[in-house]
Order: structure tokens, then C-alpha cells, then sequence
């Protein structure tokens, strides 16, 4: 979301209406902002479903655009400025996890990132259309390390509550109070942004466990400005149901590999389990506890609606 507030992307199609175009461009907004939410929350999972997450922390790319640039950052001071009613047991929470951060080599990266790490915060405790400015001060700098302070204007604006949470689009859940219990956030509750991506992830689970792999959501947001409500709609898109053609183990021999299909929870001709995929490649890797280096694949044959799943431990048979 931008620290801008409305300009001119809200304003362009529809300039005989600002607040109109502005809840616009903030529902568009609400619904990345989740989804990277959810991204991230999934980004530490098994290689199960493993997919670029997009998440605003130190990754693989990051760390090589990093390297060899420079002494390590560390953050040994944040401060908050605005007229903010968020408590300060919160602020200072929120200044914690900032501290705790890995930022690399990268003085302006760690500011960027301690900035929507910020906002995050703020939007974990209803405040959903936040604007955060950051700058940063050295404090030492050794060829081994820099040390630097972060100070963060902030503009809350008004704190949101949820007022609802509805779906459209689905027919496998009939139980649409199933679906609303996966949330971890009553109606009536100060709006956060990581409860709403939490709900969205255990939907994704609920769904996986049914064999529903292709399965996404889409949240738009509506606003209430006077009564300070956010409403939530989801979209869900099913996709098919998925069942379990093969299951193949790579690099045992022919007792071992029968031994190990016996004990996989998951089975072939079974509806797909998601989590029972994960549960089996844990069973594996506990087969190799100092190997590290088994493989999965997954193979989808989207006309028939099957999945072969593939368990390639050659290289630890090495």
C-alpha cells in the first residue's frame, strides 16, 4: 500500500468521485496486500507446494544482491513519531521484531523493509490504511559491521474493525460457517491484516486436504469509512478435485522402497491429501536424518484430474 494516500491513480477514472476512486484503489490494494500476506506465511512450509513467494524478506535473491557489498546492518534503535494512539506496548513490539531482523549489507533495503514492516504492524491492529515514512541514521560503521538507527513518521489514520466475512463462488464447502470458522478473527474485532491471511492459508489447507490442488482466493475489501468497518468477500476459485495415480520412490532397492511405500501416509487411487503428502515427506526425510537432499515432484494430469508424486532419494543412496 502507499505511503502517497490518493492521488492521481485514484483520481484519473473517476474524478466526479475522489472518495469513490480512493476505496477503489485501496480494495485493489487490500487484496495484494493479503495475498503477499498469505505468500509469506507460506513461504516457510515443506517443499510440498514450493513456489516463489514474493515475501518482503531476505531471500535467496536479496542475500546475493547483498553480498560482498559492505559491512552487515544491524538496527540498535527504532523510534516512532505522529500522533499515534497505537499503545506503546504494541509500538514497542513492533520495534522489536524490526531489531530482529537479518538486513544484510544494505542500509536503504533495510529501511525499505523496516518501513513496510512497519505498516504491517499498524495494519495488524486495524489501522489498514496507515502511511509510514522512514529515514535512518549511522550510528558506527566497522569494516565488520554497521550500526544504524531507524526513526518512522507515522499516520494512522482510523483504526478499522471487521465488520463481516462472506464467499462466493465455491461449491465443494457447503458449510459456509466451516469456512468462516478457519479465521482466526471474530465480526467485531479490530481488523488485522495476519489474521485475515491466516484464515486464507487454513482455507488453502481445508481445501488441499480434499484434493483440491489448483485451489486460490481472492479477497476484496469494501470499506465503511463512517462506521469504520471493513467487509471482506471472498472469492473462491475450486478448480478439480485431484486423486493419486502413482506413487514412485527413486534411488531404494526393490524391499526398501516396498517397506517405505507401506509406511507413506498418503496412498495411491486416494483422493489427494495435501497434508498427507506433507506428513510423507517428512516420513522420508526421516528415512536420511543426515542427508538433506532428497527431491519431490509432483506431476498433475489436469483432463483425468490425477497427480503422480514422485520420491527421489538417489542422491542419498549415493
Amino acid at each position: 500500500m502507499s505511503a502517497n494516500g490518493p492521488g492521481s491513480e485514484c483520481n484519473a477514472g473517476h474524478v466526479g468521485n475522489p472518495r469513490r476512486a480512493y476505496n477503489a484503489v485501496m480494495r485493489r490494494r487490500f487484496a495484494q496486500i493479503v495475498i503477499l500476506a498469505t505468500a509469506c506465511l507460506l513461504a516457510g512450509r515443506p517443499q510440498v507446494e514450493a513456489q516463489d513467494s514474493g515475501c518482503p524478506t531476505r531471500s535467496a535473491s536479496a542475500s546475493d544482491d547483498r553480498q560482498s557489498s559492505g559491512p552487515e546492518i544491524s538496527i540498535a534503535n527504532v523510534t516512532f513519531s505522529g500522533s499515534l494512539q497505537l499503545p506503546v506496548s504494541d509500538q514497542d513490539q513492533i520495534a522489536a521484531s524490526i531489531k530482529r531482523q537479518d538486513y544484510g549489507e544494505s542500509p536503504d533495503g533495510a529501511t525499505d523493509d523496516a518501513v513496510e514492516r512497519v505498516r504491517a504492524g499498524w495494519q495488524d491492529h486495524g489501522y489498514f490504511k496507515v502511511k509510514v515514512s522512514g529515514d535512518k541514521r549511522t550510528l558506527t560503521s566497522r569494516p565488520d559491521g554497521r550500526r544504524i538507527a531507524l526513526s518512522f513518521y507515522v499516520e494512522e489514520g482510523s483504526q478499522y474493525s471487521l465488520d463481516r466475512i462472506s464467499f462466493k463462488s465455491f461449491q465443494y464447502m457447503a458449510d459456509v460457517s466451516a469456512l468462516r470458522g478457519l479465521f482466526p478473527i471474530n465480526d467485531g474485532d479490530i481488523f488485522s491484516r495476519e489474521k485475515i491471511a491466516k484464515g486464507l492459508e487454513n482455507v488453502r489447507k481445508t481445501y488441499g486436504e480434499m484434493g483440491y490442488i489448483n485451489f486460490t482466493s481472492v479477497p476484496e475489501a469494501n470499506f465503511d469509512d463512517g462506521d469504520k468497518l471493513i467487509s471482506l468477500e471472498i472469492d473462491l476459485d475450486e478448480g478439480k478435485q485431484f486423486y493419486v495415480s502413482s506413487i514412485d520412490v527413486l534411488g531404494l532397492d526393490d524391499p526398501a522402497r516396498e517397506e517405505l511405500m507401506k509406511e507413506l501416509p498418503i496412498k495411491r487411487g486416494q483422493i489427494y491429501n495435501s497434508r498427507l503428502w506433507e506428513l510423507s515427506l517428512q516420513k522420508y526425510n526421516s528415512v536420511f536424518l543426515d542427508c538433506q537432499c532428497g527431491d519431490s515432484e509432483r506431476r498433475l494430469d489436469e483432463k483425468a484430474g490425477t497427480v503422480a508424486l514422485t520420491l527421489d532419494l538417489r542422491p542419498c543412496s549415493d
